[in-house]
């Protein structure tokens, strides 16, 4: 292992005979660092930061339990392992090394071979810990960020639900932002409406005439268009403005372009339902009013072809009284009066009998009347109707 590879050790102790023989049991592994004083050890502790302290408990003024204890307390130190030295073996000396954090504790005289080989198993299992810690920090970073995905998208799951409830246009404006203010983003929002105006709304209210020029603008832009911290979102009839994109937070500004616009798309979903609704309403409306014109229509015809059905009947039956009245003046022999009056009969029965075949087809208008009538929920009130029922 090259010098350079090789980790720093910060050895301190006030017995100078002690310090050059942990020098010489270490100088071949380690670069060493050495202090014959805790607060020196501090001191260097602080300014060099080594892997690995290892420390004399025994020592005047500030002692290694006070070093310790010292770098435990600091933020830039709290992590460098510590190795007690002492030829205090009594379990109450052990335990308060152990209280303060001390990685080892090894009593002198002490065997170099068994100083190296504890000081390279302290610095491996060190390293190993500060793996773990390092996985773990991502693994919990990593579970924060799902979690907060999560999250944001059962937000967009409640707006979408809430679009759908939304019965106008007005509503579903203010859904959309309100939905957008949930992700702590301020936003203008508008909506093409099908007779050619347009919604324009924010979170106050209406949009101020800045805003709803910046909008008209956007028709032209592509889906998703962001600049620094703003955010044009364009579906054909729904358009929104974000002002305050957290662009100093790449990753959550990628999750809130996604989020923002699977809300855009869904609003946008549920406009195009409003106005289908909408257009077949105003269909319904305009067929409706047709069928009952048609049906008052076809009910007036009914009633006057029933009416002229009946008066042609009368007047036929005039006529041959008539007729009957004219032949006794006219001096007619029996049978040229026989044979006049078979012609009269023969025309009148044919005339009824193409009055019945009307009358035939004419029920069936009837008929069809009342089940148009039945259809736009009016009921007949003609004279004739009343009597039909």
């Amino acid at each position: 292992m090259s010098q350079a590879e090789q980790p720093s050790v910060l050895i301190v102790d006030d017995d100078l005979f002690m310090l050059d023989f942990l020098h010489d049991a270490l100088s071949e592994s380690c670069q060493l660092i050495t202090a014959e004083s805790g607060q020196e050890a501090l001191d260097k502790a602080r300014q060099k930061h080594p892997q690995l302290i290892i420390a004399d408990v025994q020592m005047p003024g500030m002692d290694g339990y006070t070093l310790c204890r010292e770098l435990k307390d600091d933020f830039d130190t709290c992590d460098i392992p510590v190795i007690f030295l002492s030829a205090l073996d009594s379990i109450d000396d052990r335990l308060q090394g152990f209280e303060i954090g001390g990685e080892d504790y090894l009593l002198k005289p002490i065997n170099p071979k068994v100083l190296e080989a504890k000081v390279i198993q302290t610095l491996r299992r060190v390293q190993e810990r500060q793996q773990l810690k390092s996985q773990s920090q991502y693994a919990t970073n990593t579970a924060m960020v799902a979690m907060t995905s999560m999250s944001e998208t059962g937000m967009v799951i409640e707006a979408i639900k809430r679009f759908n409830l939304c019965q106008t246009p007005l509503a579903l404006a203010s859904e959309l932002v309100n939905a957008q203010a949930m992700f702590e983003v301020n936003s203008v929002v508008q909506l093409l409406l099908p007779n050619g105006d347009s919604l324009i709304v924010n979170q106050h209210g209406p949009a101020s005439e800045l805003e709803s020029s910046i909008l008209q603008h956007m028709a032209g832009m592509d889906r998703i268009t962001q600049y620094r911290n703003r955010l044009a979102i364009t579906y054909p009839h729904t358009r929104t403005l974000i002002t305050n994109l957290p662009q100093d937070d790449p990753e959550r500004c990628g999750r809130l372009r996604d989020h923002l616009a699977m809300l855009v798309e869904a609003a946008e979903v549920r406009l195009d339902s409003l106005n289908t609704s909408a257009e077949s309403e105003s269909r319904g409306s305009v067929i409706e009013q047709t069928i009952q014109q048609l049906t008052e229509t076809l009910a007036n015809i009914d009633e006057l072809q029933r009416t002229g059905r009946a008066s042609a009947s009368l007047i036929l039956n005039n006529i041959i009284m008539r007729v009957e009245v004219a032949l006794v003046g006219l001096q007619l022999t029996d049978s040229q009066e026989n044979a006049l009056m078979s012609i009269i009969h023969d025309g009148m029965e044919d005339v009824s009998s193409t009055l019945l075949v009307e009358a035939h087809f004419q029920d069936q208008l009837s008929a069809a009347i009342r089940d148009l009538q039945k259809a736009v929920g009016t009921y007949p009130t003609t004279a004739l109707h009343k009597q039909q029922q």
